[in-house]
């Protein structure tokens, strides 16, 4: 099993590692190698540690965020007589 996860990680990037990691592609091959031996069922794949930080690239960063835009918001007008009254506190006993 650790073998097959090795090949399948070291051969792709981090998008396509997340790809095959969304439809268990990675867990199926697992099942179709130990069948053989003993019929494993429901594979599933519950952590993943990255060992090496990989390189920072913006132009990749970009394209996984997609297309950014600057994307400001309108100020709206608040009427004046819209104020919020702050009610005093209650002093016990008085």
């Amino acid at each position: 099993m650790a073998e097959i996860m090795r090949n399948q990680t070291s051969s792709c990037d981090l998008k396509e590692l997340v790809a095959k990691f969304i439809p268990e592609t990675i867990s199926r091959e697992i099942q179709k190698a130990t069948s053989s031996i003993f019929p494993v069922q429901n594979i599933y794949i519950r952590k993943v540690k990255i060992l090496k930080a990989p390189k920072f690239d913006l132009g990749k960063l970009v394209e996984f965020h997609g297309d950014y835009s600057e994307d400001v918001g309108v100020k709206l007008d608040r009427p004046a007589d819209e104020t919020v009254a702050e009610a005093e506190p209650e002093v016990p006993g008085a």
